[in-house]
């Protein structure tokens, strides 16, 4: 049980509760207690964890194992850090908060607390504040830098166009991968692209990937109707891999087409719902309306957010094919 307080205690808890919940908010972060369960929303992310209302002094022994998320009236120094090495998270009341999850950092210390939201402070600094550098439209960057090494050198305004998003985002995303050294000197291009893909991929299913869902569906997987409609279609996942022979298909369209999809016979209620449907959101259109290939980070990403066994294997040449666009 996240919180077993004595009775008569449940206003003071809620009082506490909501004085965190609000230090949380003036820095972008939501909060939300359901139950044992609490849930974080970091830029369009939503991480979780069971939580506990903690005094400033060491916890009690359920918690030394760590994997919660404590909550305190104040979080002292050395009280931070030992949750920090149990692989605890934490926010206080004065804003001091540590959370660190795949695709997710943000690291408020106690000069940090008291400073507007968004800090852009160094990390060198020792209170670098990062608002989730994974966050859905952060991630269409990435994945248009992670597709055309060129873009690493363009300018933000043509960056911006072709990943769908303003050029401020454009602009973050940039001097985030700068501050963690993805990008190579000058930018000339992105540097230990390994890593980065694997960060970018490994929470597309939490974050990207359901933004830009539009329906999934049930039913044969053939894409007639929507050419002969005009959409260009990209293929993604198991359809666009040449080693894979099954009935799912991922594609990503400008916009649902109600038509086309009652013209395939789809339905969004059947047993196995076996094809996902996807907004286009890179800028750029198809010379004509015609089947592709989506791009090369996309394809990867939908085999390896499977469970199948095949998939992974199918997307290892993926991978080395993107690692190779971008060798030297």
């Amino acid at each position: 049980m996240a919180t077993s307080l004595p009775d008569g205690e449940r206003e003071d808890v809620d009082e506490r509760v909501s004085a965190i919940r609000e230090a949380l908010r003036a820095r972008g972060i939501g909060l939300t207690l359901s139950g044992d369960t609490a849930v974080l929303d970091i830029d369009g992310m939503r991480v979780e964890r069971p939580w506990q209302l903690t005094e400033a002094r060491e916890p009690r022994g359920d918690l030394l194992q760590g994997g919660w998320l404590l909550l305190a009236d104040r979080m002292p120094p050395a009280r931070a850090e030992a949750a920090r090495a149990r692989g605890d998270w934490y926010a206080d009341r004065s804003g001091r908060a540590y959370v660190r999850a795949p695709g997710v950092l943000v690291d408020i210390g106690d000069q940090d607390a008291r400073r507007p939201r968004r800090s852009n402070r160094s990390a060198a600094s020792g209170h670098h504040v990062v608002q989730n550098p994974m966050s859905p439209s952060r991630a269409q960057v990435v994945c248009l830098l992670l597709d055309d090494p060129r873009l690493a050198s363009a300018s933000l305004r043509t960056l911006a166009e072709r990943s769908g998003v303003s050029v401020g985002i454009a602009q973050q995303v940039m001097s985030d991968l700068e501050a963690r050294r993805f990008l190579r000197h000058g930018r000339e291009g992105l540097n230990r692209v390994d890593e980065l893909l694997d960060q970018w991929a490994g929470v597309f299913g939490n974050g990207l990937g359901p933004k830009l869902e539009l329906g999934r569906f049930s039913g044969d997987p053939r894409l007639d109707a929507w050419l002969s409609r005009g959409q260009s279609v990209y293929r993604s996942g198991e359809a666009a891999s040449p080693e894979l022979h099954g009935a799912d298909v991922t594609i990503y369209v400008e916009r649902l087409d109600l038509q086309a999809v009652m013209a395939s016979r789809w339905n969004p209620s059947g047993d196995r719902l076996n094809i996902v449907v996807r907004r286009k959101f890179w800028g750029g259109s198809a010379p004509v309306p015609d089947l592709y290939d989506a791009l090369l980070p996309l394809r990867l990403a939908d085999l390896l957010i499977t469970d199948d066994p095949r998939h992974r294997l199918a997307a290892r040449p993926l991978r080395e094919e993107l690692l190779r666009r971008h060798a030297r």
